[in-house]
């Protein structure tokens, strides 16, 4: 299957450059797959589910670095809690607790 010149330019504008398309044959069920410059596959579709976007290597390293970044920051606001309650149990002032 060949793709149009008007499909291709869509193609570029929403995937840039450099970008590869591979067609799977219609005997074992039509699909569509997308893959990025780095061979990842970011885009497929099929005749049964539609469109089903993936995250490329890149994509997956940048949100497991976030979601670190975050539970770091969320244990690190859990001990502050967790010692200033201590602190006031301490000092015999409200109990948290109660």
């Amino acid at each position: 299957m060949k793709i149009s010149e008007a499909d291709e330019g869509w193609l570029r504008l929403l995937f840039g450059e450099p970008y590869e398309v591979k067609f799977q044959p219609e005997d074992t069920g039509s699909a569509i797959h997308v893959y990025d410059g780095n061979g990842d596959e970011i885009l497929t579709y099929t005749t049964g589910v539609g469109w089903h976007e993936k995250e490329s290597k890149a994509e997956t390293q940048v949100h497991g670095t976030l979601k670190a970044a975050y539970y770091d920051a969320f244990r690190a606001a859990r001990q502050e809690i967790n010692a200033g309650v201590a602190g006031m149990e301490m000092q015999g002032g409200f109990d948290a607790r109660a």
